[in-house]
């Protein structure tokens, strides 16, 4: 027979691809149960997806349809859901283990049978079809994903079982994330690459590292990601569909911009647990109303539909117009006397906003350098005069302010045409004790007090196609939010006579300092209240607060990220390190080493234990193989044989040159050799009991020419098969 050269196979590069891939799926499943099952589960999920790859590399190459590979897939897992129902309920496993003994080992099956079907099935495919690599690489995509769920809006601090020993080093966890989800796109990547040769699959592995150091390096100098703004529907945020122009996709078409406040039928908050900015107090303060109200804008001219941003210059001029350069004072701050005291606070944002804010009623305004841009886009410290008297001390107190002219007590007075205001606000007026009816202010509590026993909040309400949104609401089913509720207020009281108009900033209580110095502000906060101006005390929050709600109550923010960000905001180390902190760090160090090394150990043996499975599994395949596969896997097994004596095909060598070269010392392995070349050609059906006959032969001359003490060397290695070619 003539001898045909053959086509070089994957070799030792196609080995370890096949073996880089299995690894990949392994720590897929791993990491994705990995804040699910306890440390065996893991494990098995990490042996049953490797095992799994390599089964369905090798089930890809057989002539069985895709779509029984999918089906039966499918059936094996809804057996193994079967399985695990039945050793957990009733079975004799729970009786001989105990509930929990029984209920740990069905996990850990159930993870080694699904993730070994689920990788399986997926390698299967992907060996036949390009589109079948999309569900190996959302594995991976899926596994990291849920692995930094936690880390979500903006929470630094979490996952804590990954988080809290960088911080305790004083690092910021984010590098941690950065990398390993850099780690994970490296993974999908090699999923995908479908190259088989092995130098272009090296080369294109170093493209993506370069990219990726690239991307390490260019972070430092163009900030963190930040997290997204989320609930700006109040304007206190540009708009994220905003361009280089400031105005919003919105503006251009005629909607609101941010000099208006939007009625909006259903309220989407979404992003309203992303930090924006986290307040750090000077001072201890403790407001009478038990709510921070940090006031950014002040809407208070009626445009014949709603309270917009006036375009006067006398007018709501209380505000901090700029993000400042210097020490600014703002013009028109109320006075330091008996009913406002001054108090520091240094703001640090984490978002863009349009104009700063600060805590109720800011004198002065200063910039302070940023201890941490990778984290904040700007810090600067606000002095405001805070209302340190109580409400009662207000009733004596006189409407608007002596300066103030006939223009702009009517800009503050200003209300809708509609007589329904003025008749409503009459009404609640003339519930007062004696002697307080006639009382302005104390009709101004009146009103809040009553919107907020006949209101309802909810962000879900049909207001907004109304000529006029307010009426609607208020008479209607005064079901709405805050934006419909402040605007009520503001004209229920100026049709009193009380100058009145609406703020928009955040709005937080007391509580959620949970007693330590920092407030951390999320764009669930956004929020609009009535204000009123009582001269010698300036413009005083007068806010609703309703009964009754819709919709749930929003959640504090984390305290341990609230303190996190505290200290960021304050150039401080997130847990300074001292003589005291040492022993511990040393000590987690310690847990971190044995626990690393625990898993290094358990990864390392489960590996060596699957590498003598699959050799012993090349070994014994002629036993059960069928008689059109014998002659391929006689000559594997033998080729494995001669391998662990050192004897292996060179790159490029045919397998008749190579057989040709070894004659002198293994000419037995030639006969082998002519029927596995004839088999695959087709030429002719080989003899079994000639090819059992010619493979004892083969082990015969390894006994005979090689020491005993080589073979047996050679037996106990257990990648010996990997070079086999």
């Amino acid at each position: 027979m003539t001898a045909i050269a053959q086509p070089a196979s994957l070799g030792a590069a196609g080995a370890l691809a096949e073996l880089g891939r299995a690894t990949i799926h392994g720590l897929g499943w791993s990491v994705l149960i990995a804040t699910m099952a306890p440390s065996g589960s893991v494990l098995a999920a990490f042996l049953g997806g490797f095992g799994g790859c390599l089964i369905g590399a090798k089930l890809g190459r057989t002539r069985l349809r895709t779509s029984a590979v999918v089906v039966g897939a499918v059936l094996l897992i809804a057996m193994v859901a079967v399985l695990r129902s039945s050793l957990t309920h009733g079975s004799v496993l729970a009786a001989a283990l105990g509930p929990v003994g029984a209920l740990r080992f069905a996990g850990t099956l159930t993870a080694l049978l699904v993730a070994a079907i689920g990788s399986a099935a997926m390698r299967a495919g992907s060996k036949r079809r390009a589109i079948f690599a999309v569900f190996e690489l959302l594995l991976v995509a899926v596994a990291f994903a849920q692995l930094f769920i936690p880390h979500r809006h903006g929470a630094i601090n979490r996952p804590f079982y990954l988080a809290d020993w960088i911080i305790a080093l004083g690092w910021d966890p984010t590098w941690l994330f950065l990398f390993m989800g850099g780690t994970a796109t490296v993974f999908g990547l090699v999923l995908l690459l479908r190259e088989q040769r092995f130098g272009r699959a090296v080369l294109n592995l170093g493209v993506v590292a370069l990219l990726l150091a690239m991307i390490v390096v260019a972070t430092p100098m163009i900030g963190m990601p930040p997290p997204p703004a989320g609930g700006g529907g109040l304007g206190l945020r540009p708009d994220q569909s905003e361009g280089k122009d400031g105005k919003s996709d919105k503006q251009e078409r005629g909607g609101p911009s941010a000099s208006e406040l939007e009625f909006r039928n259903r309220y989407n908050t979404g992003g309203s647990r992303v930090p924006v900015a986290v307040v750090l107090f000077h001072d201890d303060y403790s407001p009478p109303s038990g709510v921070y109200y940090f006031r950014q804008g002040a809407f208070s001219q009626y445009n014949g539909r709603k309270l917009v941003v006036s375009g006067r210059q006398d007018i709501d001029n209380d505000l901090i117009p700029y993000f400042p350069t210097r020490l600014i004072e703002v013009e028109n701050a109320p006075s330091v006397n008996d009913n406002r005291g001054p108090l520091e606070t240094t703001i640090a944002l984490m978002a863009d906003h349009r104009q700063p804010f600060a805590l109720e009623a800011p004198i002065e305004v200063e910039p302070l350098e940023n201890p941490s841009p990778n984290r904040f886009r700007r810090v600067y410290r606000a002095t405001s005069g805070v209302l340190t008297a109580d409400y009662t001390s207000m009733l004596d107190g006189r409407l608007g302010s002596q300066d103030w002219s006939k223009e702009q007590w009517a800009h503050y007075t200003e209300t809708p045409p509609d007589a329904r205001y003025a008749q409503l606000g009459a009404e609640i007026s003339a519930g007062l004790p004696e002697g307080l009816e006639d009382n302005p202010i104390a009709q101004a509590f009146a009103i809040t007090g009553w919107l907020g026993r006949e209101g309802i909040y909810s962000l879900k309400n049909e207001h907004s196609g109304a000529e006029d949104p307010t009426a609607s609401f208020l008479f209607g089913d005064r079901t709405g939010y805050c934006v419909h509720f402040s605007h009520a207020a503001t004209y229920l009281m100026r049709s009193l006579g009380v100058p009145a108009r609406v703020a928009t900033g955040y709005a937080v209580s007391e509580s959620a300092r949970q007693g330590g110095s920092s407030l951390l502000l999320s764009g669930g906060a956004s929020h609009a209240w009535p204000e009123v101006y009582i001269d010698g005390f300036g413009w005083v929050v007068l806010d609703v607060y309703p009964e009754r709600a819709l919709d749930p109550a929003e959640q504090p923010m984390d305290a341990d990220l609230q303190r996190l960000l505290g200290e960021l905001a304050r150039g401080a180390s997130p847990i300074p390190l001292s003589a005291t902190d040492l022993p511990r760090i040393k000590e987690l160090a310690r847990r971190m080493t044995l626990t690393a090394g625990a898993w290094f150990l358990a990864l390392l043996a489960s590996l060596i234990a699957l590498l003598y499975l699959v050799k012993m599994w090349r070994m014994l395949a002629p036993s059960w193989a069928g008689a059109a596969q014998l002659p391929r896997v006689v000559y594997r097994a033998e080729l494995d044989r001669i391998g662990e004596v050192a004897i292996r095909r060179e790159f490029g060598e045919s397998r008749e040159s190579f057989a040709h070269r070894i004659r002198d010392r293994l000419p037995s392995f030639a006969p082998l050799t002519t029927a596995h070349v004839a088999a695959v050609y087709g030429e002719h059906e080989a003899d079994p009991h000639q090819l059992r006959h010619d493979a004892a032969n083969v082990r015969r001359d390894i006994r005979d020419r090689f020491p005993l003490w080589q073979r047996f060397l050679g037996l106990l290695t257990p990648w010996s098969w990997l070079r086999s070619k």
